[in-house]
């Protein structure tokens, strides 16, 4: 009989089917480590299916079906555990639009707090939920706190222009930390990794508030009344001193607002991280907003042909080196016709490549084009492929500049571009190119022959002679020797067929004549 993990194995279970199928062993009676003993699996990954059990029918399925990751399942037990209406919420979002929120899906993991939001805003439920950070403005009203925290928040406005005179609006009314223990202590908040604690109680969440409300109310005052009395010390200080330079009373004066706005300072850039974190670390790659930023940032401004600004010089690059030499509208056909009527050596004239105006006006009108984020990030691509991969032969040599280059992080521009636009394009180009390449290894295989005969003339004319002296005449007085016919003595270079080498020695593959 199969054991039950080779079963398994045969049966190729996906996550939901194993989670089943250690339920069907738990309820058998099996502990966790005998199912996982019996499974021959670690303990933790029967665990996790254990995790897996305790979310809804259908969150089992979309984490069965790869719609939500499996590593999204502890922030799933979270939200449940604390409110499973809230859960509900969630899936129906992620699963209601499979063509809107697949983005949802992948950020359950490292933002869930967003990828909530978004689900409450765009759902009918009357599921309350709520971050515990900062009092929203208009929540007064909405959660209907009363006459008492309304006249309050007045006050709040009212003492917080009088501390600052540049102050606009209602101040910020944060909840502390204690606010939080409390919702934790009654079991009704959601603590997520990366993201503000949410509570999901209402009635909590107005006591809180209205007690928050009185905490600002107050400790505005106390700063009103620090101010007052500072006021009144340096206008005691400037009527006892009646040769106080009224500049340097001014600067002063200016020196402690710019303190005083400092303090606050620290609160306001805290709360910036808090809303920047918590609501723009994840956008929705679908929406124009996001793309337009990305794409009209890195383009850079408008040209203006100014040697001094070098404004838009990038754009003028792109259009230059790219549009200009794949774009039909900008080439004419120059090729001048022979006397017996026959074309000549074509020539196709690109413009004057100081005179980019049409180029980066056929690029904006190109760009500006695009209906949808999708669209506008690959218009902004052609773009840029069109300056990496034109061929520059077209042009005399003098405009024959190299593509540009994208410097970034790990070299990862560089690597994504030739990912995105490497499998378009055309094969006339990759011949090209590959033509290219071998006309230019010939060229430098041409180059070192030529400097290796050079190398071994140069050898040759070089080695020592062994001729008589003219003033010697041979005591035997011998017939004098033809070139072919004497012995070669020591020093003499013998031809036989063999080529020198560098270093001045020959090699052949004929024997030479013995002596």
């Amino acid at each position: 009989m199969p054991s039950w993990s080779a079963l398994i194995t045969r049966l190729q279970l996906g996550p939901a089917e194993e989670a089943a199928a250690v339920k069907a062993m738990l309820d058998k009676g099996l502990t966790e480590d005998g199912a996982a003993q019996a499974l021959g699996w670690p303990k933790a990954r029967v665990t996790a299916r254990v995790k897996l059990l305790e979310l809804p029918e259908k969150a089992r399925e979309l984490v069965g079906a790869g719609v939500i990751p499996l590593s999204a399942v502890d922030q799933l037990r979270a939200i449940g555990t604390v409110s499973p209406e809230l859960l509900e919420v969630l899936v129906d979002y992620v699963d209601g639009d499979p063509d809107g929120h697949t983005w949802a899906a992948s950020q359950l993991v490292s933002d869930p707090g967003y990828v909530l939001g978004n689900a409450l805003r765009e759902s009918d439920s009357k599921v309350f939920a709520a971050y515990l950070q900062q009092l929203p403005s208009g929540a007064v009203d909405e959660l209907r706190l009363g006459k008492k925290a309304t006249e309050q928040l007045a006050e709040a406005e009212k003492l917080h222009r009088q501390i600052n005179q540049y102050a606009y609006g209602p101040p910020p009314i944060r909840f502390t930390e204690q606010d939080v223990d409390q919702a934790r202590a009654a079991g009704v908040v959601i603590e997520l990794e990366h993201s503000t604690p949410i509570i999901v109680d209402r009635p909590l969440y107005r006591e809180l508030a209205k007690g928050a409300v009185k905490r600002t109310v107050e400790e505005l005052r106390e700063q009103a009344e620090r101010a007052k009395t500072e006021r009144k010390q340096n206008a005691s200080r400037r009527n006892g001193s009646q040769s106080e330079d009224p500049v340097e009373g001014a600067r002063r004066e200016h020196g402690r607002r710019v303190r005083e706005l400092g303090e606050q300072a620290h609160g306001a850039n805290l709360d910036l991280g808090w809303a920047l974190m918590n609501n723009l670390a994840t956008v929705d790659p679908g929406d124009t907003t996001v793309a337009k930023f990305f794409v009209f940032g890195l383009l850079g401004g408008d040209y203006d042909g100014s040697p001094y600004t070098q404004s838009g010089d990038l754009v003028a690059e792109l259009a230059v080196r790219g549009i200009r030499l794949v774009i039909e509208e900008f080439r004419a056909d120059v090729t001048k016709t022979l006397k017996n009527g026959s074309r000549g050596k074509l020539r196709i004239d690109y413009g004057d490549p100081k005179q980019p105006e049409k180029a980066i006006a056929w690029l904006w009108k190109f760009i500006d084009g695009a209906k949808t984020a999708g669209e506008l990030y690959g218009r902004a691509l052609v773009v840029i492929a069109a300056e990496q991969y034109a061929c520059r032969l077209v042009v005399p040599s003098s405009q024959q500049f190299g593509p540009k280059r994208w410097p970034s992080h790990k070299d990862h521009a560089a690597k994504a571009l030739q990912k995105l636009a490497g499998p378009h394009l055309p094969a006339t180009l990759k011949q090209l190119e590959k033509a290219i390449a071998t006309a230019g290894a010939e060229l430098h295989e041409a180059q070192e022959q030529a400097r290796t005969e050079s190398r071994n003339r140069t050898v040759v004319a070089r080695t020592p002679s062994s001729e008589p002296d003219a003033g010697t005449i041979d005591e035997a007085a011998e017939p004098a020797e033809t070139a072919d016919e004497r012995e070669p003595e020591d020093g003499d270079l013998v031809d036989v067929g063999c080529a020198v080498r560098s270093d001045g020695e020959g090699h052949s593959d004929t024997s030479p004549t013995a002596a």
